[in-house]
C-alpha cells in the first residue's frame, strides 16, 4: 500500500481513538477530582513520577526493538526477557526504598503509593511486544480501543473509593486496575504469550541494544513529566496536586494532537530508512500536519484555560489555570521533539538520541530548579521560556537524521506559530471585552475565536496547504485501505 497513506490513515484512527478514550478519561477524572484534595493529588504525581521513572528504565526500548525487526522471533524473545529482568530489578529496589524516598519528600503517605505502584513495572512486561506487533501493522484502532477499555475499567473501579474520601486508594487502584486489563487485553488480541527464554547470545544483544534506547526514554520521560519529582522538593504538595492537573491537561492535549502521529513515525522511518530522499519527504509531510493539529490545540486551549479547567475540575483548582494556558505555548518544542527520537533510531544512531534528549532534560531541570521556588506562574514561564533553547538543540539533531538541511522543515512552523499568537490575542481581547461572562460563554468566546482567528490565518496564508492536508486526512479516514502485508 501507499506508506503516506498507510501513515496518515494510521495517525487518524490513532487520533480519533486517542479523542475518545482521553474525553472519557477527564469525565472520569473530573468527577474523582471534586472528591480528591490537592495534596492527595501531589503525593500521588510524585509517586507516579517516581514508579513511571522506574517503569521507563525497565523498558528498556523493548517496544522499539521489535518494531525496527518485524516480525523476528528472537529480537521479540531477547526484548521481552532483557525487559523482564529489568523489571523485577526495579520493581525489589522501589519496594525497599519507598521509606526512605518518603522521608527524603516528608511524605509518609508516599511509602504505600510507591509499594503499591512498582506492579505497573512488572505488568508492563507483557504488553510491551504485543502492542508493538499491532504498531507494525498500523492498527491503532484496536490499541486505542483497548486504552480505552483501561480507561474504562480503572475509573470505574476508582470511584467508589474517592466518594467514600480515600483519595489516595482511588487514584492508586485507577492506575493498577487499568494497566492490568490493558496488559491482559493487548495479549489475548494478538494470541501473544511470553516466549520461552532466549539463548545467553540473544538476551546479550537485547540488552546491549537496550542501554542507549533505555537512556533515552529515561531523558525522554523528564522532558515531559518526570520533573514533577524535582517540583516535588521545591514546592508543598498541593502546589505540586495544582501543577500536575495542569501539566496532566497538556500531555493530554498533546496525546489528542502529536501521538496519533508520533506512533506511526518509528514504522514509517524504518520503512524509507534506506531512501534518504523519500525519508526527508515523509517528514516533511508529517511534520506539516502535526505542526498544524498541535498549534491550533494550543490556540484554543490556551485562550479557553479558565472555562475548560474550572468546568471539568471545579472553583478549588483554580491556581492550575494560569499554569496551563503558559504552558500550551511549548507547541513548537513538541512538534520537533516528536521527531527526532523515531529518526535517529530507525536511522540506528541511537546515542545520538541519548545525547540530544539530556541536553533538553538539562534545560528543562535547570528552569525547574530555579523557578520552582518563585510559585507556579513563573515556574509555567520558565518551562515555556526554555523552548526556544530546546529547539536550538533539536535543530542539528534533526539535520543527522535527515542528512538534509532542515531550513524547508522550520519554515512550516512559521505560519502556524503566527496563527497562534493571533489567536490568542484576539481571544483575550474579546474576553476582556466581555466582563461578567460566564464560564460556558468564556469556553465559547475564547475557544470560538481562537479557533476562527487560526483557521482564518491558515487559510489566508496557504490555502492549498490546508486543502491538500484536509484531502490527505479524508482519503486516510475514508478511502480503502489494502491490507498492511501489502506495505513495501
Amino acid at each position: 500500500m501507499n506508506l503516506a497513506r498507510g501513515a496518515a490513515r494510521g495517525a487518524a484512527w490513532n487520533f480519533a481513538t486517542v479523542l475518545f478514550e482521553r474525553s472519557f478519561g477527564f469525565v472520569i477524572l473530573g468527577i474523582l477530582l471534586r472528591y480528591i484534595p490537592a495534596s492527595a493529588v501531589g503525593v500521588v504525581a510524585i509517586g507516579s513520577a517516581i514508579t513511571d521513572m522506574a517503569r521507563m528504565l525497565a523498558l528498556g526500548g523493548a517496544g522499539e526493538q521489535v518494531q525496527a525487526a518485524p516480525g523476528d522471533k528472537a529480537v521479540e524473545a531477547g526484548a521481552f526477557w532483557s525487559q523482564l529482568l529489568s523489571s523485577l530489578l526495579f520493581t525489589a529496589l522501589l519496594l525497599l526504598a519507598a521509606p526512605s524516598i518518603s522521608r527524603v519528600y516528608h511524605q509518609p503517605a508516599l511509602t504505600l503509593v510507591l509499594q503499591a505502584l512498582a506492579f505497573n513495572i512488572f505488568l508492563t512486561c507483557f504488553l510491551v511486544v504485543p502492542a508493538a506487533r499491532l504498531a507494525n501493522q498500523f492498527r491503532f484502532r484496536v490499541l486505542g480501543l483497548i486504552a480505552l477499555g483501561s480507561t474504562v475499567s480503572g475509573g470505574l473501579v476508582a470511584l467508589p473509593f474517592a466518594l467514600a474520601g480515600h483519595g489516595i486508594d482511588a487514584l492508586i487502584f485507577q492506575r493498577l486496575v487499568g494497566g492490568a486489563f490493558f496488559a491482559v487485553l493487548v495479549c489475548w488480541v494478538v494470541r501473544w504469550k511470553p516466549p520461552l527464554p532466549p539463548r545467553l547470545a540473544v538476551l546479550r544483544h537485547a540488552f546491549a541494544v537496550s542501554l542507549p534506547l533505555m537512556q533515552a526514554a529515561l531523558v525522554d520521560y523528564f522532558s515531559i513529566t518526570g520533573y514533577v519529582m524535582l517540583i516535588g522538593l521545591r514546592l508543598p504538595a498541593a502546589a505540586v496536586g495544582q501543577f500536575r492537573i495542569a501539566q496532566r491537561l497538556v500531555e493530554v492535549l498533546q496525546e489528542i494532537a502529536f501521538a496519533p502521529a508520533r506512533a506511526v513515525f518509528l514504522p514509517v522511518f524504518v520503512a524509507v530508512r534506506m531512501d534518504p530522499d523519500r525519508r526527508f519527504e515523509m517528514t516533511k509531510r508529517m511534520l506539516d500536519l502535526l505542526s498544524v493539529i498541535i498549534f491550533f490545540v494550543a490556540a484554543v486551549a490556551g485562550a479557553a484555560a479558565k472555562p475548560i479547567v474550572l468546568l471539568m475540575f471545579g472553583h478549588r483548582w483554580m491556581a492550575a489555570v494560569p499554569v496551563f494556558g503558559i504552558i500550551t505555548l511549548m507547541a513548537p518544542v513538541t512538534a520537533f521533539y516528536g521527531v527526532i527520537n523515531p529518526l535517529l533510531t530507525a536511522a540506528g544512531k541511537p546515542r545520538l538520541v541519548t545525547y540530544f534528549a539530556l541536553g533538553n532534560v538539562g534545560i528543562i531541570l535547570a528552569a525547574v530548579w530555579l523557578a520552582a521556588p518563585f510559585g507556579l506562574i513563573t515556574l509555567a514561564w520558565a518551562l515555556a521560556g526554555r523552548g526556544l533553547l530546546s529547539i536550538l538543540l533539536f535543530i542539528p539533531a534533526l539535520k543527522i537524521g535527515l542528512e538534509r538541511p532542515v531550513l524547508p522543515l522550520l519554515r512550516l512552523l512559521l505560519l502556524p506559530l503566527a496563527a497562534l499568537l493571533l489567536a490568542r490575542a484576539l481571544a483575550f481581547l474579546c474576553l476582556v471585552s466581555l466582563p461578567g461572562i460566564g464560564l460556558i460563554g468564556q469556553l465559547c468566546v475564547g475557544g470560538g475565536v481562537a479557533a476562527l482567528a487560526f483557521a482564518g490565518v491558515m487559510l489566508l496564508g496557504a490555502p492549498r496547504r490546508v486543502m491538500a492536508m484536509s484531502a490527505q486526512l479524508y482519503k486516510a479516514l475514508l478511502m480503502p485501505l489494502p491490507a498492511a502485508a501489502e506495505i513495501p
